[in-house]
């Protein structure tokens, strides 16, 4: 190879590497921002459990068929 054929060589090896950075920051990037965007429910919010019904157990916080031996189910 001649010398001006291995700079170019170069170059192109150089541009490849750094398109290949900007892709791998850029798709990182993209799913930072999509998990941004979830929201993860609350397992300790009794509303979450309202649509399924059943009795407000205050040892759990959460709606169950009252049936908890270690639970209690009205205010004290």
């Amino acid at each position: 190879m001649s010398n001006g054929a291995l700079n170019n060589f170069v170059r192109v090896l150089h541009a490849a590497w750094a398109l290949v950075v900007a892709m791998v920051r850029f798709l990182a990037r993209l799913v930072g921002l999509l998990a941004e965007g979830t929201k993860i429910p609350d397992t300790n919010d009794a509303t979450n459990h309202a649509v399924r019904g059943g009795v407000l157990n205050y040892r759990t916080g959460k709606l169950d068929d009252g049936t908890d031996p270690y639970g209690w189910y009205e205010r004290d």
